[in-house]
């Protein structure tokens, strides 16, 4: 997303598997079926079309975006990667519910910072890869000040490709969370239903 929101890590046009003996296609198998610059293209576009502007409630901007993100992020890997070692001592149903709360807590945080988006583009680079994953360049371009760059890193996911961080200026969104997570955890001897509390807590939920 922009700049201000692209730290909603916690954000896809799907493309058919092709046949393979081992069930799975590479990074770059997947890349030429599904253009990792077009994908997220195409999620700027629908993030400034969908949140943009003050005619919409913050309600709805930010149900708005927990769709962007369900579409466009693998939101249990992100959850994962927040959590850090501690996401083992989570069910599988514990580690979904927190995969919502977080989406929930992101879209609080940063859907209201695309309201007063106002002359800003969003201009996608070209892109790189390793054997897991596949990293876009770009960046958003203000008018009033120098542009800033924002890498996001896609896996493939049953055919698929996924965001599963975002790095603004060279520091990565999950990590800084994993971080302040971390702290919380830590602080509480260990516990997960700390953070869990803590989030539902500014979050408004049960």
């Amino acid at each position: 997303m922009m700049a201000s929101a692209a730290v909603a890590v916690p954000f896809g046009h799907s493309a058919q598997a092709a046949a393979q003996p081992s069930g799975k296609q590479s990074v770059m198998e997947v890349a030429a079926t599904q253009d990792p610059s077009d994908f997220i293209r195409g999620l700027g576009d629908e993030a400034i079309s969908e949140l943009a502007g003050d005619k919409i409630d913050d309600s709805s901007r930010q149900e708005r975006f927990v769709n962007l993100m369900d579409k466009y992020f693998k939101m249990d890997q992100v959850a994962r990667f927040v959590l850090g070692r501690y996401w083992r001592n989570l069910s599988d149903q514990e580690l979904t519910n927190f995969a919502d709360l977080l989406q929930k807590y992101l879209a609080l945080n940063y859907a209201s910072k695309f309201k007063d988006f106002d002359g800003e583009k969003f201009v996608v680079g070209d892109s790189s890869e390793n054997k897991k994953d596949i990293f876009v360049n770009s960046q958003v371009v203000r008018p009033d000040g120098p542009p800033v760059k924002i890498v996001w890193r896609l896996r493939e996911f049953d055919g698929s490709l996924r965001i599963i961080d975002v790095s603004i200026e060279g520091i990565s969104m999950g990590i800084t969370q994993r971080d302040e997570f971390a702290a919380v955890i830590q602080n509480n001897g260990g516990k997960v239903q700390a953070l869990t509390d803590m989030l539902k807590k500014k979050t408004g939920g049960n």
